[in-house]
């Protein structure tokens, strides 16, 4: 589950790091309000689940109540890569002297958490990674061990911080630690996490995604509500054809997989040949001409998808009926993506056939990895 940043502040202030004042609002009405009692200036975010917000044109800046009205009024008739702004999050505007980069999220190949910083706060972080990977520091954490201030403090001198802001951030470092682990989180990312010109330190912005298999246990992300309203329209989709679809960030080549084990495991092997997954989709065990044919329909949509690796076995799936659901597609549609199908079991013959006669490249007795190369 992904989380708002104003959520996603909730849970940083409740583990003592320091945010903005700040407050949510459906309305120019409701944000003049609060902006009456809050003052000025403020900053003004949509609130959204996906990224690229801020070069979309979802944050701006209010000096007075005039410039809050025509931001408020320009931003709840705004849509972010189709997904309508209904909230608003309105914050103090902070006075910044420096930016920094703070966040954890799951290193695929180990299965283990990595702590990640940054004297590179306030961009991507891939663009860090790219254009600055000696300015990014990483350590692998566990969840069995009880973190203390001295397993930090050192990876934060490596940001170039000193005294009191040193010490500050490192407790919101090592507060970060425990609040991803309290909350069950994927992704815990705090970017910018800034210094104030008065020599505060304070999460300026909240990424979580929780692990939906928890959230039975987390009373306080239990009252964050969802409505269907708020899920894109390929989750929607996903949602109606009845299969498991998760996209990825940044990904480029779209995944279909008989099974989640055997979907995991093809993103992980995507990734251990350099490649990019741009999501994550298993058709369960009883999927049907139609249901093959909507999520191949759902994963070329994905943005960035310029491939597709379907992976399965034919086990309690009929690989001639999913052969159909994507013959379907590439009869009606003719994507210009290319397709690559790894799949075995019963009746394999007959499905080898319909995709052979489209010209699609089957990996009949391979493995995993011989799909992913040829793909590559």
């Amino acid at each position: 589950m992904k989380l708002y940043e104003f959520e996603g502040k909730q849970l940083l202030s409740n583990a003592g790091i320091p945010v903005p004042q700040g407050f949510t609002a459906d309305s120019v009405t409701a944000a003049v309000l609060g902006c009456d009692t809050l003052g000025y200036p403020v900053v003004i975010k949509a609130q959204v689940l996906r990224g690229g917000r801020g070069k979309a044109g979802g944050i701006r800046f209010a000096e007075n109540k005039s410039d809050l009205t025509l931001c408020a009024e320009a931003l709840l008739k705004m849509k972010i890569e189709s997904e309508k702004i209904e909230t608003l999050y309105i914050e103090k505007k902070l006075s910044i002297r420096s930016e920094y980069y703070a966040g954890i999220t799951l290193e695929p190949r180990s299965g283990l958490p990595i702590l990640i910083l940054s004297p590179r706060g306030g961009i991507d972080i891939e663009a860090v990674a790219r254009e600055y990977p000696e300015e990014l520091f990483k350590k692998e954490l566990t969840p069995l061990i009880p973190y203390r201030l001295h397993h930090v403090i050192d990876m934060v001198q490596k940001t170039g911080l000193k005294g009191p802001e040193l010490l500050q951030t490192a407790r919101i470092v090592l507060s970060l630690i425990h609040c991803y682990f309290l909350n069950e989180a994927l992704t815990a990312e705090i970017n910018p996490l800034v210094i104030d010109n008065s020599g505060r330190v304070i999460a300026a912005d909240a990424k979580f995604e929780i692990d939906d298999a928890s959230l039975f246990r987390n009373k306080t992300i239990s009252r964050f509500k969802r409505t269907d309203t708020q899920a894109g329209p390929l989750e929607e989709a996903a949602k109606i054809a009845d299969v498991s679809y998760v996209k990825l960030n940044h990904g480029d080549i779209g995944v279909i997989s008989g099974g989640a084990g055997l979907g995991m495991a093809t993103v992980d092997m995507i990734l251990a040949h350099g490649g990019r997954p741009a999501n994550f989709l298993d058709l369960g065990g009883d999927s049907s001409r139609q249901k093959t044919a909507a999520a191949l329909r759902i994963v070329l949509k994905t943005p960035g998808v310029k491939s597709v690796l379907v992976n399965i076995f034919g086990g309690t799936n009929n690989c001639e009926t999913i052969a159909m659901g994507i013959s379907d597609v590439v009869k009606k549609l003719c994507p210009s993506q290319r397709i690559v199908v790894k799949m075995r079991g019963h009746s394999q013959d007959e499905g080898w056939t319909l995709l052979e006669e489209l010209h699609i490249p089957v990996i009949k007795f391979g493995t995993t990895e011989d799909a992913v190369r040829e793909l590559l």
